[in-house]
């Protein structure tokens, strides 16, 4: 059996993350999928919600921004080093709140520079054992709206033209997304989706596609060929562990 953790929405929420060698250990995981949000950036959320209500851009050297932008920096320096010390694959993609796409990008690289595994697969891909092969997109896809400073936006076409790679890849994929497809999952609520992830889903017919789903519970349901598996928040103590021979999921909770 080869076990993969599946794993979304941090939001700081560290005393869980220092609790995952255990659950790495206990169920012999091989492998790591996290689909974003290591961050909570009330801050940026909150100049967001205020700009969009005004009809401006957001100020990001907003007094209560910068304060926040000083914590984001420890706090994804601290994600970083206890997935290092998982001592196992750990594949990743930043959520909504890991803004701006820069900073995100920087951390992750050094991260990758220093760790040999972590694996950054935002707009690209990592092999995980000999027949499957890991990639991604990031961000919550929206119709239309783009936003890489106060929050991570993509329109729905930037996450089909990116992965467009992924017709050449040969081997077993799974998909992450920090946006769940538009199809029911089995537990209602939650994110309504976005049909480019079911799209990009039905096109490439990965056995696997983790995403989050703010807002809703954790779920599974089928998309075409495709098992497609939210973990749950992490901030909430809740993680998914999938058996990639059988193709079946249990769910956990370390609360």
């Amino acid at each position: 059996m080869s076990t993969l953790l599946a794993l979304s929405d941090l939001h700081e929420r560290f005393d869980y993350l220092e609790r995952l060698p255990e659950v790495v250990k206990n169920a012999n995981v091989e492998g790591v999928v996290f689909t974003g949000n290591i961050l909570r950036a009330e801050a940026r959320e909150a100049e967001w919600r205020r700009a969009q209500e005004e009809g401006r851009a957001p100020d990001l050297g907003h007094p209560d921004v910068a304060r926040e932008r000083s914590d984001d920096a420890e706090s994804l320096a601290r994600f970083f080093r206890t997935l290092r010390e998982l001592k196992v694959p750990v594949y990743l993609i930043p959520g909504r709140n890991d803004a701006p796409e820069r900073f995100f990008l920087q951390a992750a690289f050094n991260s990758e520079v220093v760790a040999a595994n972590i694996y950054m697969v935002h707009r690209s891909f990592a092999p995980w054992r000999r027949n499957f092969v890991v990639a991604g997109f990031g961000g919550e896809i929206t119709h239309g709206e783009r936003e890489h400073e106060a929050l991570l936006l993509y329109p729905g076409w930037e996450a089909q033209f990116s992965l467009d790679f992924v017709r050449h890849l040969d081997q077993d994929k799974i998909l992450l997304f920090h946006t769940p497809p538009v199809d029911k999952f089995e537990e209602p609520g939650g994110h309504p989706g976005h049909d480019a992830v079911s799209h990009i889903i039905k096109t490439y017919e990965p056995k696997f596609a983790i995403c989050s789903r703010a807002g809703g519970p954790k779920g599974k349901m089928m998309v075409g060929t495709t098992l497609v598996v939210c973990p749950g928040q992490l901030s909430e103590g809740e993680y998914a562990l999938l058996d990639t021979d059988e193709r079946e999921v249990a769910f956990g909770n370390l609360r």
